[in-house]
This record gives C-alpha cells, sequence and structure tokens, in this order.
C-alpha cells in the first residue's frame, strides 16, 4: 500500500552501482503543531506545506541492503481453540493496515479487536497510547498519518467515509466517501487521495478544501503515476509513468494496489509478485526510476493473516518500506525491508503437515456416571458416521439443529438423520478435552471431531469475517443429560454456512 507523506526529508545518494550498507538512513523530523478540533465545514483547516528537497542529480537512492526487524509486540496469551472462550486481547494482530508517521512513529489500526482501535508506537517499540474508535467507525480499512493529522478510511459503514483525526487521536471531522475506493494516501501537497480498481481521487486538497475531483494519474515530483484496466491477454496489470506505459522485469507482476511511494529523484517503490510455483506467490517490492532502470528489490516476509490492497506495507519519506507482520505465535513484528541488486532463490514456504488424528474409542465398560455419559456421546457420534442413523438415534434426545427441518409425515429415523448428515457435520470424535459435571444428571464434554482424512475439524470466521478476529474454533461443548435413567446427547451435529 503507497503510503505517501508530505515534507520529504533529506536523502542519501551516491554515484556508481556499488550499495554500501546502510544502518542508519532515516532522519526523523519534527511534526507542526496538531491543530485544535474544529467542526467540518466547506474547507479543513488549512496548514502550512513543507518544503520538498528538489530532485538529487544521481539516480541511486542509497537504501538498506539488510532486513531489520525493528521491534516485536508480544502476545503470549494462549489461544484453546475452545468453544465460547473470548478472544485473546492480542495486540496488532492481523491489523487491516499501518502508517509510520514523519517522525518515524507507527500506527496500527488494530481491527481485529471490537471496538476498533488505533496503537501507536515509538521507533523503538514503546506503546505511546492506544486509542478507541468506538463510535466512529465500523471497521478502518485504510490509514495514512501526516504530520498534523490520522486519516482514516471506512468502507463497511453504510456510507463508507473518511475520518479525521488530530495527533492526539482526538475528533476532527467525517467525510463522505465513494463506494469503490479501497486504500488511503496523502499527496506530494498533503492532500488527501483515494484510490480503488485504477481510480485516483482527491478528496481534499493542499489548501484543505473539499474537491472530491477524479484525477486521470498521481503526481509526485514532476512525474506521473497511473494504473491501467487488467490485461487479460497479457494476464497482467499495466502501470504508465510519465504517461507511458511501464514494463517492469517480465517475471514481476504488480499488485492491484501496486505504488508503495515515490521519492524527490523521480524513483519508486512498486509490489508484486512472482509466481514461485504452484499456488506460491513469492511477494516481492522492487526500486525503479522513471526511465525503468531497476534499483533495488526486496522479499516480503510471509504473512499469517494477508491483507489486500499492501495495507501491510508503509512507507516513510526516507525511501524506506515497511512491512507488518503477523506471526503464527500471534506476534506482530515491524520490519524494515532491505533492497539488494539480486535476491536470493526463493524458498517455497514449508507446508507443516499435522499428525492425523484416529476416532476415539473407549471403556466397553464404563464405572462412573461421567464415563457413561462420555462414552454415550462417543458412541452416537461413531454410528452416525457410519451411517448407523436408527441406532444414533436412541441416544439423542435434544434438537438437531435450527437449521434442519423437522421429520415429515411419515419419514422414517433413518431417513431423517439421513438428511441431516447430508448438510450437518456427522463427524466421529478424536479426542475429549475436558468435561464439567453441572448436575447430578448433567455433563458438559468438550470434544475436538475429526475429518474423513484425519485432520482435526475446525470452524473459522465466517462468511468473509476477519479470521484474526475469529480465530477458529476445534474444541466444541456438548452437553449430555440422564433422561429416564439413560443418558442422551442434548445438541445435535455442528452445521457450517
Amino acid at each position: 500500500m503507497m503510503k505517501m507523506l508530505a515534507g520529504f526529508v533529506s536523502f542519501l545518494f551516491f554515484s556508481g552501482c556499488a550499495r554500501i550498507p546502510v544502518t542508519a538512513v532515516e532522519i526523523s523530523q519534527t511534526p507542526s503543531a496538531a491543530p485544535s478540533a474544529v467542526a467540518m465545514t466547506a474547507t479543513l483547516a488549512a496548514t502550512d506545506l513543507i518544503e520538498t528537497i528538489p530532485p538529487a542529480p544521481t539516480p541511486f537512492l542509497q537504501l538498506p541492503e539488510e532486513d531489520q526487524v525493528l521491534f516485536t509486540i508480544p502476545n503470549p496469551e494462549h489461544w484453546s481453540g475452545k468453544e465460547g472462550d473470548p478472544r485473546p486481547d492480542w495486540k496488532g494482530w492481523g491489523a487491516a493496515a499501518f502508517d509510520v508517521a514523519p517522525d518515524g512513529s507507527f500506527w496500527i489500526a488494530d481491527t481485529a479487536v471490537f471496538p476498533n482501535r488505533l496503537l501507536h508506537y515509538s521507533p523503538g517499540g514503546e506503546l505511546l497510547r492506544e486509542i478507541s474508535l468506538e463510535g466512529l467507525v465500523v471497521h478502518v480499512y485504510d490509514l495514512a498519518v501526516s504530520a498534523e493529522n490520522i486519516w482514516l478510511l471506512d468502507i463497511s459503514s453504510q456510507q463508507p467515509k473518511v475520518v479525521q483525526l488530530g495527533q492526539e487521536g482526538e475528533y476532527l471531522a467525517s467525510l463522505d466517501a465513494p463506494h469503490e475506493v479501497f486504500s488511503l494516501l496523502i499527496g506530494e501537497g498533503k492532500e488527501v487521495l483515494l484510490y480503488g480498481l485504477g481510480k485516483y481521487i482527491e478528496l481534499i486538497g493542499s489548501s484543505g478544501e473539499i474537491t472530491r475531483r477524479p484525477l486521470d494519474a498521481l503526481v509526485y515530483f514532476g512525474h506521473s503515476f497511473q494504473v491501467g484496466a487488467y490485461n487479460e491477454a497479457a494476464g497482467k496489470l499495466p502501470i504508465f509513468v510519465d504517461g507511458g506505459p511501464f514494463e517492469p522485469d517480465p517475471d514481476f507482476s504488480v499488485e492491484a494496489d501496486p505504488f508503495v511511494g515515490f521519492n524527490p529523484d523521480g524513483s519508486f517503490a512498486l509490489a508484486g509478485y512472482v509466481l514461485a510455483g504452484e499456488a506460491q506467490l513469492d511477494r516481492q517490492v522492487r526500486y525503479y526510476n522513471p526511465a525503468g532502470d531497476p534499483l533495488g528489490a526486496a522479499r516480503q516476509r510471509s504473512q499469517t493473516i494477508y491483507k489486500d490492497w499492501n495495507h501491510h506495507l508503509a512507507f516513510r519519506p526516507t525511501g524506506a518500506v515497511y512491512q507488518l507482520l503477523s506471526n503464527p505465535d500471534q506476534s506482530v513484528q515491524i520490519l524494515r525491508l532491505g533492497f539488494t541488486e539480486k535476491l536470493s532463490p526463493f524458498a517455497p514456504f514449508p507446508i507443516v503437515t499435522p499428525t492425523p488424528l484416529t476416532a476415539l474409542s473407549l471403556s466397553e465398560s464404563p464405572a462412573t456416571e461421567e464415563e457413561q455419559a462420555r462414552k454415550t456421546l462417543v458412541t452416537f457420534f461413531d454410528d452416525l458416521s457410519a451411517g448407523n442413523y436408527e441406532a444414533a438415534a436412541d441416544h439423542f434426545g435434544g434438537d438437531v439443529s435450527e437449521y434442519a427441518r423437522a421429520p415429515m409425515s411419515g419419514e422414517t429415523v433413518e431417513a431423517y438423520w439421513e438428511y441431516i448428515c447430508g448438510f450437518l457435520w456427522c463427524l466421529p470424535i478424536a479426542e475429549v478435552t475436558g468435561s464439567e459435571q453441572i448436575s447430578a444428571d448433567e455433563y458438559l464434554f468438550f470434544v475436538v471431531f475429526v475429518m474423513p482424512d484425519g485432520r482435526r475439524f475446525e470452524i473459522g470466521a465466517c462468511c468473509g469475517g476477519d479470521p484474526a478476529a475469529t480465530p477458529p474454533v476445534w474444541q466444541f461443548a456438548y452437553p449430555l443429560k440422564k433422561i429416564g435413567g439413560v443418558w442422551k446427547v442434548m445438541r445435535g451435529p455442528l452445521f457450517t454456512p
């Protein structure tokens, strides 16, 4: 995602092709004071423009050659996968977007929690503030940070909107946004710009006036940049620089929102990928000058939860590109990408094959009431998974599912349960992970089901929901009750849309 912030600072340039490793290339800027809270009228308060540095005479931008993890946000709380447990308060994990401010601090749109919140971290990883967005947005889809303001794009509202906050997180204003936009960025003159499906819109002009005007292309430092319509014949998304087609390396395909950032010398960073085998993408960021000469390439690290529109990338006016990483252990890292002339060979992501589960078998002579109830539960699902529907029905005493119809007139028990197992999950139990005695005649068991191929059965986020907000559940609660001296299962098979 392109994060172009106004007020570019000095760049380090050198002549020749050799690159010198850089350990500190970023020069902090002191942001001007945040404006006082004002109501939105026909215009926004104008801010003083920070003078930009003219293009350097040489085309080579000095960039760090090695990746550097700036800091890690640990989230040590364990997720049990147990039905009914609340999601742990993981900070920043699976966040929708982030940005780096001109002073080098980081803002994360923490969207896997409700209500959404902003997390503000120092360049060294100190949590400076946590700002609740309750009542301001439904879901932050993107954000951009200038020296004066924080801008939030919310496309989940019935009417998409852009929300303006001050640097302390105080609410300043809200503006309606078109439905077709997905990314938010700041122009060279502090314009607030929107992007979606090849269309650019200037929402707020450089003087703070509300414009809402379409743009043919982005213009930065005397150069124009544009995304064209998808070329089905070539199988690629074309881009244009200074009005002409721009051809990156033949193996490199750009993303739907390809421009990551621009520099005063005309160089720019592109996000894209190289096909690297079946179902594997080598995601990269590549630097070019307007003439098409490559200046360096960086490989993005694999993401546990990938975000569209490059919202996991951020750009700082030093030319540095950052990636927000959500790791499998729920830790979060801010990574500064390193650029080299040639990348090392791509190593396919390892495929972890879990140990297959097997159906649980229990003692034939349960001694206690708990063991008897447990055996009833396991037997019920064993019979269902094996198609012994009439035998399974003898162990059932509850409601099948709100999604299932009632038995039809004249329908046999076996035919009805065959219908049930046609669209509900009639799987055998692999493990009973816990039990609770509710009363003398009631138990609650937590069970793990096994798929026919040996995989653990899980239910994750439904219907396009955020997987970070709803981690998968694999321990399901099943109540049993003693009715007429016989243990009965009170919950039917599971349903998934």
